[in-house]
């Protein structure tokens, strides 16, 4: 019976040495996960920073260059009077001619109209 006693307690010894075992482990597998996912949002996080970090760079040169295609001034084109020839003759007849009396009264309707405000 003596046998059987000693038995019994070093088997409960045992048993609560076990179950500390399996509650480290699993603190510890626990503590294992937590730093894993804490150093995968940091790596997310740094990424998404760097991701930033591009996409204002390249909108910063493409404005920077938009302003210096807007800086460039196109060629402008020339007229110049034909080489050699005479200067072109305008026939001041075949223009329009309004009378003044007519634009006098033009002009005065459109005064009246603007000073008819509501």
């Amino acid at each position: 019976m003596r046998g059987g006693l000693v038995l019994l307690v070093a088997l409960s010894w045992a048993a609560a040495a076990g179950a500390q075992d399996h509650r480290a482990i699993s603190l510890a597998r626990d503590a294992e996960l937590t730093a894993e996912i804490q150093a995968a949002r940091s790596r997310d996080i740094v990424i998404t920073n760097e991701l930033s970090a591009l996409q204002s760079r390249t909108q910063t040169n493409q404005a920077l260059s938009d302003i210096a295609a807007l800086r460039a001034a196109p060629p402008l084109p020339t007229v110049g009077a034909p080489s050699g020839g005479p200067a072109p003759v305008i026939d001041i007849s075949q223009l329009a001619m309004i009378p003044d009396a007519t634009l006098a009264a033009s002009n005065a309707r459109v005064r009246a109209a603007a000073d008819n405000r509501r």
